[in-house]
């Protein structure tokens, strides 16, 4: 495994421990001070974010435990390590934002991108967005 792949794997792993601190520690000391968050512009979340500080209290946020809206129940179910470009193969549970609607089982791939050895740009691409915005079954 590269080193790429277990920064990866070790950010999945503490998202699905719910473990801000976990997650704190990976931005801080694996993403570029300029790193990117794309996901998709449909999703109420959606866009981007920007900047390791703003990354480190978005993410840390989203994955600490007692979160009510977003992912959940996430699960890593596949890594495509490619050097500098690392695929994610994601499950999880997406619970609407806005009401207590909660999407089971959907997924998403996430590209990660190094530069130097740092997390230059994650984006996110859904298998569903329709069913995150309630469209779907």
């Amino acid at each position: 495994m590269s080193e790429a792949s277990a920064v990866v794997t070790a950010f999945y792993e503490a998202v699905s421990k719910q473990d801000g601190d976990a997650v704190r520690s990976v931005v801080r000391d694996n993403f570029a001070e300029d790193a990117v968050l794309r996901w998709p512009e449909s999703l109420p979340y959606g866009g981007s974010v920007a900047g390791k500080s703003k990354l480190e209290r978005v993410l840390a946020g989203a994955a600490s435990a007692g979160q009510t809206a977003g992912v959940q129940n996430l699960r890593l179910t596949g890594v495509v390590d490619g050097g500098d470009t690392v695929a994610a193969q994601l499950e999880f549970d997406w619970r609407d934002p806005k009401s207590e609607r909660v999407v089971t089982g959907t997924g998403a791939v996430e590209v990660w991108s190094f530069t130097g050895g740092r997390v230059g740009e994650i984006k996110a691409y859904y298998w569903d967005t329709a069913a995150c915005l309630g469209f779907g079954s």
